[in-house]
Parts: C-alpha cells; sequence; structure tokens
C-alpha cells in the first residue's frame, strides 16, 4: 500500500488538517475522487460509502470500519471537523483500492448481462435481509442458469405517499443459478420504511419478491454505551 503525500492530499481539495504530523483527507473528496457515492446519516453518526457492489460504513473515533459484510481496522480512527468525517492518506488510499477493486468484478458483470441467456426458462427465488451496521441490504437467490436477472428496490414510507422507486441493479446467475448482491437503502433511512424487492428477467423466467421493514442499523445489538 503506497502512502499519498501532502500534494496528493492538497490535489484532493480537502482541508490539509494535522493530526500530529499526518494530514487528513476529507471523505467527500475521497467519495469524488473514488466514486463512491457519499451518504451522511445523523442519526447513526455515520458515514455510508457505496459504490455497485461495495458499502464502506465510517464513524467518527471508530478505527473499526465495515467492508460489505466485514470489518476491518484503521491505522487511525476518523475524525470529524467542518461537517464531514477526515482520515488519514493511508486509508483514504485504501479506499481507492476498495473502489478499483469493486470495478472490475462490475465491469465482468456487466459483460455476463451482455451474454445472458435470453431464452431461460424456470422460476425466481429471492431473500433480502438488511445489512448489519449498515443502510443497505443484502439480496440472495436463484434463477434459471446464466439468466439475467434485475433487482428492482421499492419503498413504501406513509399510505399517504405513492411507492418510491429507490434503484435498480441488473446481474446475471452464476452458471449453478446462484445470485447476490449488496444494496445500500439511500435515500430510503427513515425507520419503519417498509422496502420491497422485486426480482424480474426475460419472459420466459417467473419473477420473485421479498419484503421487509428498515430498522437501526445495528438493531438488537447491546452497546453498553447506551445504557
Amino acid at each position: 500500500m503506497r502512502t499519498i503525500a501532502l500534494g496528493t492530499v492538497l490535489a484532493l481539495g480537502a482541508p490539509a488538517l494535522i493530526a500530529g504530523a499526518a494530514p487528513l483527507v476529507a471523505v467527500k473528496d475521497v467519495a469524488a475522487r473514488d466514486g463512491y457515492q457519499y451518504s451522511w446519516t445523523p442519526d447513526a453518526a455515520s458515514v455510508v460509502l457505496t459504490r455497485a457492489g461495495i458499502v464502506v460504513v465510517l464513524r467518527p473515533g471508530v478505527s473499526v470500519y465495515q467492508v460489505n459484510e466485514r470489518n476491518e481496522v484503521a491505522d487511525e480512527a476518523p475524525s470529524y471537523a467542518h461537517g464531514d468525517l477526515f482520515v488519514t492518506p493511508s486509508l483514504a488510499d485504501h479506499l481507492e483500492t476498495l473502489a478499483q477493486r469493486g470495478s472490475k468484478p462490475v465491469a465482468a458483470r456487466m459483460d455476463r448481462v451482455a451474454s445472458a441467456d435470453p431464452s431461460a426458462q424456470g422460476t425466481i427465488s429471492l431473500e433480502a435481509r438488511q445489512l448489519q451496521g449498515a443502510e443497505a441490504i443484502t439480496v440472495d437467490g436463484s434463477a434459471p442458469p446464466n439468466a439475467p436477472v434485475t433487482i428492482t428496490l421499492l419503498a413504501i414510507v406513509s399510505s399517504e405517499v405513492p411507492t418510491v422507486v429507490v434503484s435498480r441493479h441488473d446481474l446475471v446467475a452464476d452458471v449453478s443459478g446462484r445470485f447476490a448482491t449488496v444494496i445500500p437503502i439511500a435515500p430510503a433511512y427513515e425507520r419503519g420504511t417498509i422496502l420491497r424487492v422485486v426480482a424480474n428477467s426475460v419472459p420466459g423466467v417467473g419473477p420473485a419478491s421479498a419484503q421487509l421493514v428498515t430498522t437501526s442499523p445495528n438493531d438488537g445489538v447491546d452497546v453498553p454505551l447506551e445504557h
């Protein structure tokens, strides 16, 4: 892992904050540079960075952060200032590496979508659940082998408000018929929102859907500091 020089940090447009001798980098600038979608969640005091297939959750003062379903440890905990989180150049560099790694599977997946079997027959099965520690859901299911699958995320926020289309995601079942993905729920953060996940494919494949209700990112976790 290379070290980002001060000139690179300043090139990102971040304020040159100093923690000891290390300049810090604004997460908003990291997101803009690396193609992440940036979301600040005041209630959870966290920043969520999302790209296709990647969800990163960072919290001020906490060195452990989440990349999809695994935990990683930063060399120094992010700090909060000027309405944003600031991280060390080492962590900023690692976030860039994660973005580059994520772009390769995305490109490969798009190639698979283009070459997917348009004559597949069968049905889709689907399971969705909230991703622990993140404002995202995981979707797992099965479909005919090599069939293209479009996942549509819908949000029902009120009986008085029409259903909202949150996002759509294209993927392809593997040779055994399995598929899986991580989908950010932004901007459907309101607790108690009904999320409906709909999976469709080509005309010969039956669709499927699943439904869940949003809770806090760490619902059910006993945090001593909250007592």
